[in-house]
């Protein structure tokens, strides 16, 4: 879906329903945890049809939204924090809140996904805007072991132009915190960008973890970024059609930083 948050604001009837989606459930443990129990809750879109208000993907690479979802960089829901040890595997979930009427909550565009920590100044997650700094421990771009089975019929019929990405049509993603983090407060942010030419969109969330390293090997994770000020308008890693030709999958680099590993 090429649609903007402009023209859904117009006419809904100009884009189909199943276009949007959020990671309101971190996976702990390899079980879903509840919609926002560790996640903070987003705003819905003021004004917009509230069967796409809450799902409506942030279109503005410069926007503070960036970094959590809309008006999340307050912590008003009063969310929970995982405790979580430095090598353990965590994920999130498109799980509810999902668009009236789609078959499943799942990860709808063609796009890259990244995951990242940014580590509270302050014991009180709360408190923390994400405004400090923050670096990537996940890429994913192109097919993985966790992509959806294409010779699995309840995955038919599907456009093999999107099934190309690697988290096409997925319902969660599962990754490692890196075995040499630090230990201390952090925000956990998932992030899938559906790449266009006019508006690329961005969807983000937020949960609050407390990460224990107690292995006496404790890394520096970097490359160190703000966000907003990781992407801007127009850059051609993100503002561009997959579908353009001689796009290659196996040949794209998703935008910077690089992934500290630990």
């Amino acid at each position: 879906m090429k649609c903007s948050v402009t023209l859904l604001l117009s006419s809904t009837l100009l884009c189909p329903v199943n276009a949007h989606y959020l990671f309101g459930r971190l996976i702990l443990g390899g079980k879903w945890t509840n919609t926002w129990e560790y996640i903070r809750e987003v705003s819905p879109v003021q004004g917009m049809d509230p069967a796409f208000a809450i799902v409506a993907p942030n279109t503005e690479p410069n926007s503070p939204d960036l970094r959590c979802g809309r008006n999340a960089s307050v912590s008003w829901s009063q969310v929970k924090t995982a405790t979580v040890r430095a090598g353990d595997t965590v994920g999130f979930a498109a799980g509810e809140p999902m668009l009236q009427g789609d078959r499943k909550p799942w990860m709808y565009h063609p796009g890259f996904a990244s995951a990242w920590l940014s580590k509270s100044p302050t014991e009180d997650l709360h408190a923390y805007a994400g405004d400090g700094d923050w670096f990537k421990i996940l890429v994913v771009t192109g097919r993985t072991e966790q992509s959806i089975d294409l010779s699995d019929p309840e995955n038919n019929p599907y456009d093999p132009m999107k099934a190309i990405w690697g988290t096409y049509r997925a319902d969660s993603w599962n990754f490692t915190i890196p075995a040499k983090t630090p230990p201390g407060k952090y925000l956990l942010r998932f992030e899938h960008i559906f790449p266009n030419q006019v508006d690329a969109q961005f969807y983000v969330n937020c949960a609050h973890v407390d990460i224990v390293n107690t292995s006496g090997d404790i890394g520096t994770p970097g490359p160190l970024v703000k966000i907003p000020g990781v992407y801007e308008r127009g850059q051609p890693d993100v503002y561009f059609s997959s579908y353009a030709e001689g796009f290659n999958i196996s040949t794209f680099v998703s935008p910077k930083p690089a992934v500290w590993t630990g």
